[in-house]
């Protein structure tokens, strides 16, 4: 004990009971005198201070590289997953509110006819979505991605769009099957592309026209199911 109080670690407060006024300096009592002591006297209350600085500069590193980096590690993946949520919530809002600003239909939206219904007086062949087998190869599950109207070789084609429409026409070959392709992009559908396949190959007229003008004619070009 008396070598702690002599490194400060150890110090010795009298009680509240001892006048603060009292002018006579506390003396340490001896072994003796304090084991001699009689009951009656003031208790004396020992306040245990610890040193100023338990670690070294090097063991305050270790302690701040071993505790807290993990802290730090796991508060940074609790904010990318509830940032990444956030992000995630906001891009649904915006792409399902997207068509009430721009007036357009979502593609998930759109209901393609059935085969056997009648679009524009021609009668659908076969319509949008898996055929059991390809009419032409054979291969089953194939997915048909376009819906086939019946109707003579050489019926115009024409410009999709609003009135007044400027629509932006280019026409190109399909190796995969589709034969002479029609492309179509109008003012009222931005970002849609309309497609018409198996078209003739003489016609088709290239560049800029307006909604409703006569642009290709239909024929047998490509794979062709008679």
């Amino acid at each position: 004990m008396l070598e702690k109080l002599g490194s400060g670690e150890l110090s010795i407060i009298a009680s509240d009971a001892i006048s603060l006024e009292s002018q006579t300096p506390l003396s340490l009592p001896s072994p003796t005198s304090a084991q001699s002591a009689p009951a009656s006297a003031t208790p004396q209350h020992i306040h245990i201070h610890p040193p100023a600085k338990f670690f070294s500069d090097d063991d305050e590193e270790l302690f701040v590289s071993g505790t807290s980096l993990p802290k730090l590690v796991i508060t940074g993946l609790c904010a990318a997953v509830i940032v990444g949520s956030l992000l995630y919530v906001a891009d649904r809002i915006i792409t399902i509110t997207s068509g009430a600003f721009t007036d357009q239909e979502r593609v998930e939206d759109i209901v393609t006819p059935r085969t056997g219904e009648v679009v524009a007086g021609y009668e659908v062949s076969d319509e949008y979505g898996i055929r059991a087998f390809h009419p032409v190869t054979g291969e089953p599950n194939v997915p048909h991605n376009g819906v086939d109207l019946a109707m003579d070789i050489g019926t115009p084609i024409h410009a999709v769009g609003k009135v007044g429409d400027r629509v932006n026409v280019t026409c190109w070959w399909d190796d995969g099957g589709g034969g002479w392709v029609v492309n179509q992009t109008a003012q009222s559908y931005p970002g849609y592309t309309f497609q018409s396949l198996h078209m003739s190959e003489n016609g088709c007229k290239e560049g800029e026209s307006k909604a409703g003008d006569a642009i290709a004619y239909s024929g047998n070009s490509g794979w062709i199911c008679a």
